[in-house]
């Protein structure tokens, strides 16, 4: 079996700002990021972790760096787990999002929504479901860290189960938290899901976005 444990990303900057953010250049993590980047270290001391996969963007990267540093050990990436490709809507405010024509279909039926100049929900799926397969075959008995991004995992999450993808979005991912997936050659399991590995002070702002916590990205940005 091969066990993975998808990190999403610390805090970031688009977090702090409110914003969509995929690919856009630019988008580091916030201070808060940084806290729960240092904290890693110790949180995972327990586990033994074979290899660290990342999306190639900054946040991920720079989310595990510490934990790196201290362990000595080597960082892959794989576009298998970038950030969704959300095209036009990358780097907008999401409370400006939500007046959007396709977001309500994003929320109930995101497997038919292409968005406009970037990727669809299907294709982004394929790509995950991919790189879990390409892992577990490559890597049968090894325990495998990625850090990756809140829709990524919701839709890792969704496929493991076999459920309706369509569904996915229901899931909230907090930022710096652990979801645990078993897959072997003939089953597939979710251990733990949304497991907060760091805790920081959440200010007055940040309470008051988790009040509508399912949206594009993790869920709730905090």
């Amino acid at each position: 079996m091969t066990i993975f444990l998808l990190l999403r990303h610390a805090h970031s900057t688009a977090n702090d700002a409110g914003i969509l953010a995929g690919r856009t250049e630019g988008i580091h993590l916030s201070t808060k990021g940084i806290q729960q980047s240092k904290g890693l270290p110790k949180a995972l001391q327990e586990i033994p972790i074979n290899r660290f996969i990342s999306s190639p963007l900054p946040r991920c990267i720079e989310t595990i760096q510490p934990t790196l540093t201290k362990r000595h050990r080597r960082l892959v990436t794989d576009d298998c787990f970038i950030e969704m490709d959300y095209g036009a809507w990358s780097g907008r405010e999401l409370k400006k999002l939500r007046k959007e024509k396709g977001w309500k279909q994003v929320q109930r039926s995101p497997m038919n929504f292409t968005f406009p100049q970037g990727e669809s929900f299907a294709r982004t799926a394929t790509r995950i479901e991919r790189g879990l397969q390409n892992l577990s075959k490559l890597y049968p008995k090894e325990t495998i860290l990625i850090v990756t991004h809140g829709d990524i995992i919701k839709l890792a999450t969704q496929i493991t189960l076999g459920g309706d993808l369509n569904k996915f979005q229901r899931l909230v991912v907090d930022t710096c938290s652990l979801t645990v997936l078993d897959w072997n050659k003939n089953e597939r399991s979710l251990l733990h899901f949304n497991q907060k590995l760091v805790k920081i002070k959440t200010s007055k702002n940040e309470k008051a976005r988790m009040k509508s916590r399912r949206v594009l990205g993790g869920g709730s940005g905090v």
